[in-house]
């Protein structure tokens, strides 16, 4: 079989029963009420770009969600660095386009993409487009892709459109020693071997002075076992150059001591070239063997590193409110996985994806580094070319190779991710992904932040548009009033004396409306004003030793004609205390109390204000006998402006009094809570908490 597909691509259409049809178009009936996906499956293939083409096409055409599922071949993705980054810049382009990529690793074997087929199709996916790519010639491995494209069409046709795309060209194998995983040499890559071979020369020396030397003849054959033993030992602990390495010392060590002739290095017969090429082909394939478990170790090891350090970086990221405490968590974790030098090179201003032409002025994170011409070229290269595909770019220097990837979102562009990579490191196929996928969480973290920061600054513009209406409002209607109420008087009482029909009692009636109109202008000002204070940090608190009815006292004299014929019910169940308080600022928030209570009460009903100790202190406690206070309001009633959510707009107030009140007693060590009266009304409480007993003949001094 020397082909086996013809020039064009064939496609495999489903039909309502088993059997398939080649050529045409079809419509997808039995999807048109499910969300269509594509499917295109690629590889290592020099060609694999066509796959991708005619799945972002037929994308295109139908409007479906299309998947690329990259098959990952350990035998084929090894060898070459250039085929490694043509792939992930295919898949990273694809990303950009629209497409949902996922990376399979082919430890199942043949059966990778079959399963996955069949795991989509039993989660309920409308799979209604099936891409793979297939050899044009048959050669070797590519049998295998002919036989599983087969067993897919076969299975799968008469549910999707199974299309089968010829790639001309082959996957050239890679050397076996491209293989093996190995880091770069150091010093343990000598040292170990020189270690492990003359541990085994000193176990042999130590046998043969156990045994009787005609023993130890006749089993001289242990010891090749013995240094066999150690190649094995090297192969696991440092990998395949070092187990050859002792491979080599091993045989060379066996011809020298224990070969006759003894002491010298000789292969004088046929029997010690087939002995010493016995023990280099065992040594050498237990060293290759060695080295793949070893390698595949450090390949597990290094992926579950990598999924640690992911998680760590997901959640350190998802509680970072600021960019550079984010970026220092990226760069902090990035630099302990990889070892490397990693650098942000972030934008100061924000730039969308339609100025990519644009040369950026970076800021750079954790620290700052100069680079070259060559490198900063490349830096500039792949910022501009950040929006199309993937700007993956990599630049070779005298000691070590800048790997840039930008950090970019559908929107908006935020910088470049630059990694030094030393010229010694071999870079496994999973770098240049690790490095993407870092660059777009760091992107959607900048993002998020960035969104976070500008709702926040909404919120706190509506709230400081929200107060200053509600000032405003406040203002234009509790301060007009009592302005409008003076300025009439005062007209009145002028018009009436000019014309001398001014009577005592309209002079009284006039002079004392005017009067109880500017107290309230008064108390409207000083609650403002107190307030501005209190929250700018203006205002100290001088709590001394006071007897409770000091405050009570001053407030009432400042309520007198607020309370003129009320019936005041003052129950004082104390005797001998004093109570730590600011006096004065305690009186305004009583007369604020107060106020409010007479504010939301009948004029002709009482007002209860009791004084007693407690256990935990002393209380004051003012209840009237009106409505009460609303269930949903209760929670609500000490914060600024909340008067103003009342339906009832004709009580005078700013809604200051109880926010003050609220902040004095917390800057005092006490506090205010409000409620409803089980017989009806509200019901304040202050409560203060340091009480100090004081002899009565203390007090009347």
């Amino acid at each position: 079989m020397s082909s086996l597909v013809p020039a064009l691509y064939v496609e495999h259409r489903p039909t309502e029963g088993t059997a398939c049809a080649v050529g045409g178009g079809y419509k997808e009936e039995r999807m048109a009420k499910k969300q269509q996906q594509i499917l295109a499956f690629v590889d290592s293939h020099p060609k694999s770009y066509k796959v991708v083409a005619a799945a972002r096409e037929k994308a295109a055409k139908t409007g479906a969600r299309w998947r690329l599922i990259y098959v990952d071949r350990i035998d084929e993705s090894v060898g070459s660095d250039n085929r490694r980054e043509a792939l992930l810049s295919l898949l990273n382009k694809a990303r950009r386009e629209g497409a949902s990529v996922l990376h399979l690793d082919s430890a199942r074997g043949s059966q990778t993409e079959l399963n996955y087929i069949r795991s989509c199709v039993n989660s309920g996916e409308a799979v209604s487009h099936i891409f793979m790519g297939q050899p044009a010639t048959a050669r070797g491995a590519d049998l295998r892709r002919y036989w599983r494209t087969r067993r897919i069409t076969k299975e799968f046709s008469h549910q999707a459109s199974v299309t089968i795309i010829p790639l001309e060209g082959s996957i050239k194998p890679a050397s076996l020693w491209s293989r093996f995983v190995h880091g770069p040499v150091t010093w343990h890559t000598a040292v170990y071997p020189l270690v492990a071979v003359a541990a085994a020369y000193l176990a042999v020396e130590g046998i043969r002075a156990l045994m009787p030397v005609i023993y130890f003849k006749i089993n001289t054959h242990n010891v090749a076992l013995l240094f066999l033993l150690a190649c094995v030992m090297v192969a696991i602990r440092q990998g395949l150059l070092a187990a050859l390495l002792a491979s080599i010392l091993s045989a060379a060590t066996i011809n020298y001591a224990y070969t006759v002739p003894f002491q010298k290095f000789n292969i004088g017969t046929v029997a010690d070239v087939a002995n010493i090429t016995i023990f280099l082909a065992s040594a050498f394939i237990i060293a290759f063997l060695g080295g793949h478990v070893r390698a595949n170790l450090e390949t597990i090891r290094r992926r579950e590193e990598r999924s640690r350090v992911l998680y760590e970086i997901h959640t350190l990221t998802a509680e970072a409110s600021a960019r550079e405490a984010l970026l220092k968590v990226v760069a902090r974790e990035l630099k302990s996985l990889l070892g490397m030098k990693v650098v942000f090179f972030i934008t100061k201003v924000r730039t969308s994806v339609l100025e990519a032409d644009a040369i950026a002025d970076f800021v750079q994170y954790p620290e700052k580094v100069d680079l070259d011409g060559p490198v900063k070229q490349g830096l500039e290269e792949c910022w501009q070319a950040g929006d199309v595909g993937r700007a993956f770019r990599a630049v070779r220097h005298e000691t070590s190779t800048w790997v840039f990837e930008p950090i970019t979102t559908p929107n908006q562009k935020y910088g470049v991710l630059a990694v030094c990579i030393p010229l010694s490191w071999r870079l496994d196929s999973e770098f240049t992904q690790l490095i993407s996928a870092l660059a777009d969480h760091t992107a959607q973290a900048l993002e998020r932040i960035e969104y976070a920061t500008e709702m926040q600054e909404s919120r706190f513009r509506e709230e400081r548009e929200k107060l200053r209406s509600m000032l405003l409002s406040s203002v234009s209607h509790d301060l007009k009033t009592p302005l409008a109420s003076i300025i009439g008087s005062i007209s009145v009482l002028k018009s009436l004396k000019k014309s001398d029909r001014l009577s005592d009692d309209q002079l009284e009636t006039l002079a004392g409306t005017a009067l109880e109109e500017a107290q309230r202008l008064d108390a409207f000002i000083t609650n403002i004003l107190s307030m501005t204070r209190i929250e700018s940090g203006d205002v100290e608190f001088s709590c001394l030793l006071h007897d409770p009815a000091e405050p009570l006292d001053q407030a009432l004299k400042s309520l007198r004609s607020r309370l003129q014929g009320r019936e005041l019910r003052i129950t004082r169940n104390y005797e001998g205390l004093h109570v730590e308080m600011d006096a004065l600022m305690t009186a305004q928030v009583l007369q604020n109390v107060i106020d409010n209570a007479a504010k939301y009460s009948p004029n002709d009903s009482a007002i209860e204000i009791d004084l007693k100790r407690r256990e935990d202190g002393f209380e004051y406690r003012v209840r009237d006998f009106g409505s009460g206070i609303p269930e949903d309001k209760q929670e609500k009633i000490f914060d600024k402006y909340e008067r103003l959510n009342r339906t009832d707009q004709q009580v005078a107030g700013t809604g200051l009094g109880l926010a003050i009140a609220k902040v004095v007693m917390h800057r005092q060590g006490g506090v205010i809570t409000a409620g409803n009266h089980k017989q009806g009304g509200a019901e304040f409480v202050l409560v203060f908490p340091t009480v100090v007993a004081v002899p009565k003949g203390q007090m009347d001094g």
